[in-house]
């Protein structure tokens, strides 16, 4: 039996037997020989688990202490720019300068653990520092009467109001809400949620639902186009009027540059009125909308709105952490680089949490098991180091921060790297390797260097493992950067499993004795890769990104980026040959920005479309390819596709 099912199999027992002594109830008997004579009863039934971490070799419980600290919540998930990611840092210098190793970067002072950068992900909201909304002596109250949405930029000024119907451009048969010399400069304008709706509030355009032209981004376009200086959305009745907040509007829109505020139907009446002169109230603006007269309304430019949006947008301020090990010998100047990342999505700030669930992500698997990994190599090789005086590349381990969020350590690390990446030999990437099931363990990058197919049968064969090799050196982590630098990669990698980006990922469910097999086989490849006396030879693969174990029924087949989070869409950084992308046209460096009209923010939106078809279904995909819109249709391939 597998040594993790027996451990589960006596927890198990552990358990039933306890159970089975608790409902006998618990007593008080007296103890003649003294607290000091205390010893407690042992039952073969329990399982010991001290036992079982001293039948273990050292490194094994080590590797776990590393993953149970890094992954306890004190350390809030490990979120860029919090005190967690701090302490975070602190643990991995502290391990690095345990093992013997030098700071890898330098700063002001001198030697440094750390690469400070920072980042901003893309659809963060802003920080709302103040707000105002008032026309004439009527003021209204963030929160109650407003929020300020996520596309809104800062702005402070005196608008005279328009009201532009739903700011359709253009819907079935050729209806528009706007007039063809409609201009909005200098103006706010007020304009309605959804699309021409009956009495009853349903769609005059759909029979289920509100249609594509119901969205709000190409709306906010259609205005700020037309020089918008402010945009005021409202529900229209008899829809709710709850308000948007700033964090749940963050699909709407791309930035705007322009304050952008979610009004009450109160507010909007209270607007209407003021701007009018008592003539025009909301339920005018609805009828004029649903009965499609095209043209907006403009209101005099003496009665003006007045609006201020105070914002912030602050990034996040992180940092690499990294030591060396320096080479000896002739090879001392070329490089072997270990990495992975420690940051993790702390109470979900990446998207990931659940409405209503503000519990800290723990990141045992994803990537405290990496982070553990690297600190366990970095004492082998530093021991191994001080026994003998032969050539040797120098080695940098380095904890990753900001990988959640698009790869950003990577990135920045590979743009201002301290060691000459044209003379490093490979780099090898561990990230979520704590989950092995059975003997078998995924290798990314296999065809990344000519001589891979050489080494990584040697190293794997005392191992016992079975080592599923995937040529692409590109992939979700941050082992692509280096790729993309002509950098040799490796990533290893024990599976996706349910617990992904939840709370729990936690400690306990990661395997130290099955990581003993995977710790042996990254010695065995960093020897060879330090010690070899010739260079491995770079090679760009041309297989495709493999397909990933998502949900969907049906693959896509792109690569998207993972360093341009900043902007709305999914950039393409590769196309898989034969898949449904490949035989659309569709091409690297298009950015994906609409699936049959429906905004594509991120690709958190791509997926959620790719979850709702099925092999042979045809879709429309908006794209944008050398800074104009571009419609491909795409019929869909299954996974194998």
């Amino acid at each position: 039996m597998d040594r993790n099912m027996l451990v589960l199999a006596l927890f198990l027992i552990t358990s039933h037997a306890a159970a089975e002594d608790e409902s006998e109830g618990g007593r008080v008997v007296p103890n003649h020989d003294g607290i000091t004579a205390f010893e407690a009863e042992w039952d073969e039934r329990d399982f010991d688990l001290a036992a079982y971490f001293e039948a273990l070799p050292a490194d094994a419980a080590t590797w776990y202490q590393h993953v149970q600290t890094l992954s306890n919540p004190w350390l809030e998930g490990r979120q860029p720019g919090t005190r967690g990611d701090e302490l975070a840092a602190e643990y991995i210098t502290f391990y690095l300068d345990q093992a013997g190793l030098q700071p890898a970067f330098t700063d002001n002072d001198g030697p440094s653990w750390r690469q400070p950068f920072d980042f901003r992900l893309g659809g963060q909201p802003p920080i709302v520092n103040d707000a105002w909304l008032s026309i004439g002596n009527d003021r209204f109250d963030r929160g109650d009467d407003f929020t300020v949405l996520a596309p809104s930029g800062a702005a402070d000024g005196r608008l005279p109001l328009s009201a532009a119907g739903y700011a359709i451009e253009r819907g079935p048969n050729g209806a528009t809400s706007f007039g063809e010399d409609d201009d909005f400069e200098g103006r706010a304008v007020l304009l309605l949620r959804y699309e021409p709706m009956d009495e009853d509030g349903q769609s005059r355009w759909s029979t289920t639902g509100f249609s594509p032209h119901a969205a709000l981004r190409p709306k906010f376009k259609a205005l700020a186009d037309r020089g918008a200086s402010a945009i005021l959305l409202v529900n229209p009745m008899p829809h709710t009027s709850e308000l948007a907040t700033t964090q749940s509007s963050v699909g709407f829109s791309r930035p705007m540059g322009i304050p952008v505020l979610h009004v009450s139907q109160h507010t909007a009446e209270a607007l209407l009125r003021k701007a009018s002169g008592g003539d025009t109230g909301l339920s005018d603006i609805e009828q004029r909308a649903n009965e499609g007269v095209s043209g907006a309304l403009h209101f005099p430019a003496w009665r003006k709105v007045e609006i201020q949006t105070d914002l912030e947008h602050r990034p996040f301020v992180t940092m690499n952490v990294a030591g060396v090990l320096p080479g000896s010998g002739d090879l001392a100047d070329e490089w072997v680089v270990v990495g992975g990342h420690y940051d993790h999505i702390g109470h979900g700030y990446t998207g990931s949490r659940a409405p209503g669930d503000d519990r800290v992500h723990p990141g045992a698997d994803d990537n405290a098991s990496g982070i553990a990994t690297i600190l366990v190599l970095a004492d082998r090789l530093s021991q191994a180091a001080d026994q003998g005086d032969a050539d040797r590349r120098s080695l940098l381990f380095i904890g990753f921060s900001g990988e959640e969020a698009g790869l950003h350590g990577s990135a920045h690390f590979v743009e201002d790297p301290p060691i000459d990446l044209d003379r490093t030999n490979m780099m090898l990437n561990l990230d979520m390797m704590g989950r092995i099931r059975g003997r078998s363990v995924a290798m990314g990058g296999t065809g990344t260097a000519r001589e891979f197919a050489e080494v990584l049968p040697k190293a794997a064969e005392p191992t016992g493992l079975t080592v599923m090799a995937t040529p692409s050196g590109l992939g979700p982590s941050d082992h692509a950067n280096f790729f993309r630098a002509d950098v040799p990669v490796l990533f290893l990698f024990t599976g996706l499993h349910d617990h992904y980006h939840t709370p729990e990922d936690v400690a306990w469910r990661v395997n130290p004795e099955g990581t003993l097999r995977i710790l042996d086989l990254c010695e065995r490849i960093l020897m060879e890769a330090t010690h070899r006396p010739s260079a491995f030879t770079f090679v760009g693969s041309t297989e495709g990104t493999p397909a990933r174990q998502t949900g969907s029924s049906v693959r896509l087949g792109i690569m998207p980026s993972y360093t341009t989070a900043d902007e709305p869409g999914v950039q393409v950084d590769g196309v898989s040959e034969g898949t449904s992308a490949a035989e659309a046209g569709i091409r690297e460096g298009d950015v994906i920005v609409a699936w049959n009209d429906e905004s594509i923010e991120g690709g958190r939106d791509l997926m959620k479309h790719l979850r709702a078809h099925s092999p042979g279904d045809t879709v429309v995909i908006r794209v944008i390819r050398d800074g104009a819109p571009k419609d491909i249709n795409v019929t869909l391939k299954g996974q194998g596709g």
